[in-house]
């Protein structure tokens, strides 16, 4: 047993000293040009140009900025400083909202002005951080809470008084790879071609809250399928309001906490033709 965890730690090492080391010495210095100051010039006159770098309105950037600043791993002893926690976000926010080479460690290093090394333990940081928020702002509203009554009073407002309890949507999306996984990649291909990871999603329509969700299926499993890992799937008794229930589209079971609703389909050849089927 001792074994084993000495060779995961070697492996962790080398992978660290992979990461931050340098093979050959370049004739120059790498170019680094931070365009980090042009953030604050976009929030107040482009703000689209802002969203369209991180992926974010300035205002929601704020609000995630005060979420996370506190928290301990932005704070240290050291002498060699951490960049601010506001440049840390934005590079990670960079990182995380773009897709394929405009993602990787270099070029991301050369829009912020760092090293590879500080983009990689930026994204570590922010995500460390971002996911000990996780039980603040997922979860599932109790029944008699403003928010279930805002989210009644919106879905009433939408289709009639009768559907009111309807508080919930489940979809799945797909989470495209980078490149095919090296095992079990026939597992990942799905009918639309592609190499990607299933995410299913339980939201309250009103305010777009995530509810519920499951990560990581691979891309060839049915989303009645993957909607068994989540937790409203397992636990829908405790979990869903007594008379509520979540809308979804055909390709879920129907329960009485699950109903299906397929409210538009195209004919061929003409106008998206309105048509009622409800299972």
């Amino acid at each position: 047993m001792h074994y084993v965890c000495f060779l995961g730690a070697i492996t962790v090492l080398h992978d660290d000293v992979t990461k931050a080391h340098i093979l050959e010495r370049p004739s120059e210095p790498p170019m680094h040009a931070s365009q980090l100051h042009l953030l604050t010039h976009f929030a107040d006159h482009r703000p689209h140009l802002f969203q369209k770098k991180l992926c974010v309105d300035p205002l929601i950037f704020d609000n995630i900025l005060d979420q996370i600043s506190d928290h301990p791993i932005f704070q240290n002893q050291s002498n060699n400083k951490q960049l601010p926690v506001a440049i840390q976000l934005a590079i990670f926010l960079n990182c995380a909202g773009h897709y394929g080479n405009a993602s990787c460690p270099e070029d991301i290093a050369q829009w912020a002005g760092v090293s590879v090394r500080t983009v990689i333990n930026c994204m570590n940081r922010v995500m460390a951080a971002i996911l000990n928020q996780h039980d603040e702002f997922i979860y599932m509203p109790s029944a008699h809470s403003k928010e279930m009554q805002h989210a009644q009073e919106y879905t009433e407002s939408q289709t009639c008084c009768s559907w009111r309890n309807g508080v919930f949507a489940a979809d799945g999306s797909a989470i495209n790879l980078f490149s095919k996984p090296g095992r079990y990649s026939e597992m990942f291909f799905d009918r639309k071609s592609n190499y990607l990871l299933n995410c299913q999603l339980v939201i309250m329509p009103h305010n777009l809250r995530i509810v519920d969700y499951a990560l990581g299926q691979p891309g060839s499993v049915h989303d009645a399928y993957t909607s068994q890992g989540t937790h409203i799937a397992q636990d829908h008794a405790t979990l869903i309001p007594c008379g509520h229930w979540t809308w979804a589209d055909t390709a879920y079971p129907t329960e009485k906490w699950c109903v299906c609703v397929m409210p538009f389909k195209k004919p061929r050849g003409g106008e998206p033709k309105p048509k009622a089927e409800y299972i």
